[in-house]
């Protein structure tokens, strides 16, 4: 899959840096690190290797915050080698770095699971970064539950938000949840106080039962408009107040099917490109076509590119991160420049992650080369190759 290199420069027709574009522009890698970004074409040589791509754009790699599988790889029930081949997939669609997702299950098969993504995040290769766990439930309004079945589903409960944490060792690092759920107060402001970012999904709150949440310390909306209060004009509903709360942080996945593309352009004029994180809510059957699939113990038919339950509920999607990017800067009439962020800075901010989610100096070499065709070229994590097409996998 590579190596890493002691030294190595990237260029590329244009570089998304942290600050501006170049055109064209290049960045110095060594040990895993950025420790150059300039202009212009670089020096002649490079002490082991340049990556040249004159029509090429060079992007910070993507983060995705919502990852149920893809590949066939379901989160929920694999083993630790199976992330391997996640990782594959993931990189080839520009992913660098993620957190798996977890949907409601029985409480004890949803502790596994961590554990089985901690020994995952310890196996050597060059695979995306595994960020931490996003349990996404088991505390979740039975009203918006979506996907997620009815019997998975739990009362808030300090003692037992307590023991998940302490089970899953500092992996923990988001959890969604339904703010308007009795005890919810308490389970927010200890998440957050354990620097665990809450974000609020599933929920049937209104909008000042949002506000309050982000009083509490929460601080992402997840797939918004999906599985929430809708907007209304007599009360703007979760939706309204994710749009509006200059604190929250909106996930939207950009397949235009779960959001129409004027809707995806009412996000970015009202939060603003820079409030939203870019996620695929991804499920096994990501990158597989047509068929039957798992997420977690239902199965998950995707016809047309549509995952739905045997009911019709959406269930998660098979998007691609990187043709969420482009879809986004489409529909929503954003630059490439301000799509990618919404995939790679905003989502490192939210999480604190200050090395990631940029080209500058001092970050990780996590990039990305696309094509005039916005498919991936190149994936690099921490400067070794993840990804590059033609290559053997």
């Amino acid at each position: 899959m590579g190596r890493k290199h002691a030294s190595v420069i990237v260029s590329a027709g244009t570089l998304v840096a942290a600050d501006r574009d170049l055109s064209p522009g290049h960045v110095v890698i060594e040990e895993g690190r950025i420790t150059q970004v300039a202009s212009g074409a670089p020096p002649s040589a490079a002490p082991d290797g340049h990556l040249a791509f004159p029509a090429g754009t060079l992007a910070p790699g993507l983060i995705d915050l919502q990852v149920n599988g893809g590949a066939g790889v379901d989160l929920l029930r694999c083993g630790p080698e199976a992330y391997d081949v996640l990782g594959r997939y993931l990189a080839a669609t520009g992913v660098t770095a993620f957190l798996p997702t977890l949907p409601s299950a029985p409480l004890e098969e949803m502790r596994r699971a961590i554990e089985v993504a901690g020994a995952a995040a310890a196996r050597r290769g060059p695979f995306p970064h595994i960020l931490g766990v996003h349990l996404e439930g088991p505390y979740l309004n039975p009203l918006r539950r979506g996907a997620h079945r009815a019997q998975d589903l739990r009362h808030l409960s300090i003692p037992e938000t307590i023991e998940t944490h302490r089970r899953a060792k500092g992996l923990l690092r988001m959890v969604t949840l339904a703010p308007e759920l009795e005890g919810a107060e308490a389970v927010v402001r200890w998440l957050v106080a354990e620097r665990v970012t809450v974000a609020i999904g599933h929920t049937d709150a209104g909008y000042e039962e949002i506000a309050a949440a982000a009083a509490w310390g929460a601080r992402m909306v997840t797939h918004v408009f999906n599985a929430m209060r809708g907007f209304h004009h007599r009360e703007p509903g979760a939706a309204g107040a994710a749009l509006l709360l200059p604190a929250l942080t909106v996930g939207v996945i950009a397949d235009l099917i779960h959001l129409h593309p004027a809707t995806l352009a009412v996000i970015a004029r009202v939060a603003g490109p820079g409030r939203v994180a870019l996620v695929t809510d991804a499920i096994s059957a990501a990158g597989m076509g047509r068929g039957n699939f798992s997420l977690g113990s239902q199965t998950v038919e995707v016809r047309d590119g549509v995952p739905r339950l045997a009911d019709g509920t959406l269930a998660g999607s098979v998007l691609a991160m990187v043709r969420g990017v482009y879809n986004f800067a489409r529909a929503a009439s954003v630059t490439l420049r301000e799509a990618v962020q919404a995939a790679s800075l905003t989502p490192a901010r939210l999480l604190g992650l200050a090395h990631k989610g940029r080209i500058a100096p001092g970050a990780d070499a996590d990039l990305l080369v696309l094509d005039r065709d916005g498919s991936v070229i190149l994936t690099l994590v921490r400067g070794e190759v993840a990804f590059r097409r033609g290559a053997p996998p």
